[in-house]
């Protein structure tokens, strides 16, 4: 059958499937970046315990994230630069601003050395952060409890206090 197709006209037309595929796939650089910042919220969220996704409607949301009965709507900005530019974020409906930082050259982008900071709504107070005065937003499991309003059961105790403790269960002191 493609002996009948002249190899120009063939061309032609693989051209233009080339083309178009190009054109309906392509995204932009600024999706790209912002992509990868979302998905990497919701991959570090879920190290913490929580699930995170994007809506099924664009609803001006980038995430939903819960934990336990705790819902939190989380908008996502990303950056490759050494700040964030929040101008605007004010009038959005959300609970916390996850800041994306990532490190990388072109299209190699390390994930274990890009930071991501979280801040509550209220918390923000300024157009611009820096990334180097965001370090108390650092995402980390005490960060993230307290976003999601879990608090620790007990304090930690060393382990010979614990032993201790349960030793005296055990035995009780004699008066």
């Amino acid at each position: 059958m493609l002996g009948s197709v002249s190899p120009a006209r063939l061309i032609r037309a693989l051209g233009v499937f080339f083309f178009l595929e190009e054109i309906m796939n392509a995204i932009s650089e600024e999706v790209r970046i912002g992509t990868v910042g979302e998905l990497l919220v919701a991959l570090r969220l879920l190290q913490y315990g929580v699930q995170a996704a994007p809506p099924v409607k664009d609803s001006g949301n980038d995430l939903i994230a819960v934990k336990g009965e705790v819902f939190r709507a989380i908008q996502v900005k990303t950056t490759q630069s050494p700040a964030f530019n929040l101008s605007g974020l004010h009038e959005k409906l959300f609970h916390i601003v996850a800041l994306v930082s990532l490190v990388g050259i072109d299209h190699s982008i390390y994930l274990d050395q890009s930071r991501i900071f979280l801040l509550e709504k209220n918390q923000i107070n300024r157009s611009v952060y820096r990334i180097e005065d965001l370090s108390e937003y650092q995402m980390d499991a005490h960060r993230v409890n307290m976003l999601f309003g879990v608090t620790p059961l007990m304090e930690a105790q060393p382990a010979s206090s614990i032993r201790a403790a349960a030793q005296q269960l055990i035995q009780p002191e004699r008066e």
